[in-house]
């Protein structure tokens, strides 16, 4: 799937190793070039959360679409300081950016939404629910770092844990309204939609990492 190319490095783009000596400073404006690509991810879905096929036009804009303009491409990039010689982290793979993105839009409105009523509910039931954010973040992690050691069957288990997360925390947003909290409410509806984004994303890297098992079988 080319919006989130589940193969962190294809064509043993990075089989050779890392002999460059960086400074901290240099891992400083590496790292902080990648937040750039989580923020812009964010900022690009805010902007079209209405349009039904937001996920693929978030992507071609972020560069990840291989069939797309050369000139999205070039912008993409725009904005990030050039470093020569990158390394490859976990960091650029387009899972880790659109479902760090997303989690983060989670956990920062909650905080915010939650301030707003926080007499009206109690802090065992919003730490809850942003337990259950952390959760389902941290499993998505997990199946990035196992697609970067290419184990697929360990990606898919990971996943299932998260969408697992995912159908709880939505269960929780479902109870949640039935108090008819506004600003509560807010946050459910929109909150909705991206826990929806983050299960349409995994499950199609799901179906493409079964596509890979069965590729491999049929290879040996």
């Amino acid at each position: 799937m080319a919006d989130f190319e589940f193969e962190s490095n294809p064509e043993s783009e990075w089989d050779d190793s890392w002999e460059t000596v960086w400074s901290e400073h240099d891992w400083e404006i590496y790292l902080a070039n990648e937040d750039h690509q989580v923020r812009r991810y964010q900022k690009l879905y805010n902007k079209l959360a209405l349009n039904q096929n937001r996920l693929d036009e978030v992507a071609r804009f972020m560069g990840w679409d291989t069939n797309a303009d050369p000139q999205d491409q070039e912008t993409a990039n725009s904005g990030i300081e050039a470093i020569s010689d990158q390394p490859y982290t976990l960091h650029k793979h387009p899972l880790y950016i659109a479902s760090n993105a997303l989690h983060n839009w989670l956990t920062e409105k909650w905080s915010q939404h939650i301030s707003l009523c926080s007499e009206q509910i109690s802090p065992v039931s919003a730490l809850k629910i942003q337990k259950t954010i952390s959760s389902s973040e941290h499993y998505g992690l997990l199946a990035v770092t196992a697609l970067d050691l290419g184990d697929y069957a360990l990606a898919i288990a990971c996943l299932k844990r998260g969408l697992s997360q995912i159908n709880g925390l939505l269960f929780q947003l479902n109870e949640l309204e039935k108090k008819n909290i506004p600003p509560l409410n807010a946050y459910s509806k929109h909150a909705k939609i991206r826990l929806f984004d983050i299960r349409e994303i995994w499950l199609r890297v799901t179906s493409d990492c079964r596509t890979a098992i069965a590729r491999r079988f049929e290879e040996e």
